[in-house]
């Protein structure tokens, strides 16, 4: 059988589709196409058909695998540990869990989700680093380093690839990079010489970045806040907390494609119990989504975006 996977545009994403191609390896079958997907496609992810014929993501009918993403009832497999993944309440009310469709929000990533669903409900034997693999997107996705300090030095392989997806996704698939993960070890990955230049190249300009940072955050209340629309490529997730350690939230704009701009909402991981709203469920109310510390809402327009920033800020800083 051959499978086109659709994965959220971040390492969660290619992690968890790093797990089904050793899965489908494991079982003799292929991926034809690896597609990431962010929230500027939901328009057309609404439609029932979406997985049929040639798609905006670049699908082109063959079984789908979407991991990390919102529900499609059209998925051959789908996981996700997303609580606000549900855009449409008729969907939501005819989803039925079963071996191949799984949500589960008290894991924090997808792709530990993801390799325990098919352990559990396929017999998935996975090697040594695939286990390895979810471990570290336990921390990665839910934040759960030891410091601020550790993801600015980005020492271990699984933050160094961490740090190259971000910088150079874009709309790019990164197959090579996925088959990696599917295959070797994360220290074997991080050593690729692609990796390694750019990874070189950003611990250069690091310095800068958080230069740049410090000279560019603003403060309002327990929030800061950074504009990147014009600064692409310099975005360091956690530098607010490393350089304010007492505040709350932070929040981020960022362009996206075809004229959208991100929205990124995030607590202090090292603050949780100072997070008083479920963020997940705030932007869910104005189309995004996320889990309970950390979130993100896609809209049209930089005006648009700033207005809700600047809306969300006061929602955060009100909390109580």
């Amino acid at each position: 059988m051959k499978y086109d996977i659709y994965f959220h545009n971040d390492f969660d994403g290619r992690a968890s589709a790093a797990v089904m191609l050793a899965f489908f390896i494991s079982r003799g079958d292929t991926v034809a196409r690896f597609l990431p997907v962010d929230y500027t496609i939901k328009p057309h992810w609404t439609k029932e058909d979406f997985f049929k014929k040639k798609n905006i993501a670049g699908g082109a009918g063959n079984p789908a695998v979407v991991v990390d993403f919102l529900y499609h009832p059209g998925a051959t497999f789908w996981f996700d540990h997303h609580e606000t993944t549900f855009k449409q309440a008729s969907r939501e009310k005819r989803f039925k869990p079963d071996r191949s469709h799984r949500i589960d929000a008290a894991y924090p990533s997808c792709c530990h989700l993801v390799l325990d669903s098919l352990v559990k409900g396929f017999g998935f034997k996975p090697s040594l680093h695939i286990k390895e693999l979810a471990r570290w997107l336990d921390i990665v996705d839910g934040a759960l380093y030891r410091s601020a300090r550790q993801t600015i030095e980005m020492k271990e392989p699984a933050l160094q690839i961490n740090e190259f997806i971000e910088r150079y996704k874009g709309e790019n698939s990164l197959s090579w990079l996925i088959e990696l993960l599917a295959t070797r070890t994360l220290s074997r990955a991080a050593k690729d010489s692609r990796v390694a230049r750019a990874v070189s190249a950003i611990r250069k300009k690091r310095a800068g970045d958080l230069s740049f940072y410090r000279r560019s955050l603003r403060h309002d209340g327990k929030t800061v806040y950074l504009d990147l629309t014009v600064h692409p490529g310099r975005e360091l997730r956690f530098a607010p907390f490393f350089l304010h350690p007492d505040v709350t939230y932070a929040l981020v704009l960022k362009r996206k494609s075809r004229g959208m701009v991100h929205v990124g909402v995030s607590s202090n991981p090292w603050r949780r119990r100072a997070c008083k709203l479920h963020i997940g469920e705030l932007l869910k109310r104005y189309g995004g989504g996320g889990h309970r510390y950390v979130g993100g809402v896609e809209v049209k327009g930089k005006a648009r975006a700033i207005a809700l920033r600047d809306r969300f800020i006061k929602i955060l800083n009100d909390a109580r």
